[in-house]
């Protein structure tokens, strides 16, 4: 499980530090572009549908890693210098707890880490409320599910012989409405949902900001996206495995689990 965590580490990084990415003279609509970005990213995914986990009691535990297109950030850093970061990458250790009434508690932690100068964490939680109990004679599985995440990003880079540390810190919540099938071991869902994000970027050094649109080291950007959720979750036994596709904030996500349960 550690090894894929600095697999996946190494793949985010490797978008940053080996491209040598730089922001500089960043305007108002590159920021909201890069908190569009980071947000979609980082919003909370366990790559669970709809239905209760268990009879009476569920538990997972396993991975997940997703890949979120960032053409718009990458259009920014190849104008600033020359480098790409077409992709961003998130995941982590997945664990998920159903209890009874369809209730389950969800988290991914992506615990920090740093190398080359460049570092990476995020946290993502989330409740889960199946309301086939509450309305016994619906003909499919619906759910109601609340998220909440937080990611830090920062990396060095060298502006006008100055050395700058660029840092990115973001948050979403939202809430989520799932609909699957009832039908046993392969579990498709849908979902929409509406999803708040807050993003801040700041620097220590050089400006990085477009003095037209500011003269602060750190500026604060909202964003507010519904998004669209496609899923399938297969269960076989103890082996829970999943693939699931993300629209928001104007980006597309694609996503993936490996984990074991009951």
């Amino acid at each position: 499980m550690k090894q894929f965590i600095y697999i996946l580490f190494a793949c985010a990084l490797s978008q940053t530090t080996l491209a040598g990415p730089t922001f500089t003279n960043i305007s108002e609509d590159d920021f909201n572009s890069i908190a569009q970005d980071m947000s979609a990213n980082f919003t909370h995914s366990s790559i669970l549908g709809a239905s209760s986990m268990g009879t009476v009691v569920g538990f997972q535990v396993g991975l997940i890693g997703a890949q979120t297109g960032a053409s718009r950030t990458n259009e920014i850093v190849k104008r600033n210098a020359g480098a790409e970061l077409p992709n961003l990458y998130n995941g982590g250790i997945v664990a998920a707890v159903g209890v009874p009434f369809g209730l389950a508690v969800e988290a991914v932690l992506f615990p920090k880490m740093t190398a080359s100068g460049a570092s990476l964490n995020s946290t993502s939680l989330a409740i889960k409320y199946n309301m086939n109990d509450l309305i016994p004679v619906l003909p499919i599985n619906l759910a109601l599910r609340g998220v909440y995440s937080t990611s830090g990003f920062s990396f060095s880079q060298t502006q006008s012989g100055v050395e700058t540390k660029v840092e990115n810190k973001n948050s979403v919540t939202g809430l989520q409405v799932l609909v699957s099938p009832m039908i046993p071991i392969v579990e498709p869902y849908l979902g929409v949902g509406i999803l708040n994000s807050s993003n801040e970027l700041s620097a220590t050094g050089s400006a990085i900001f477009d003095p037209s649109y500011t003269a602060s080291q750190s500026q604060k950007k909202t964003n507010s996206s519904t998004q669209m959720l496609a899923g399938v979750d297969l269960n076989l036994l103890l082996l829970k495995m999943g693939v699931e596709y993300s629209k928001a904030f104007g980006t597309d996500r694609y996503a993936f689990k490996f984990a074991f349960g009951f």
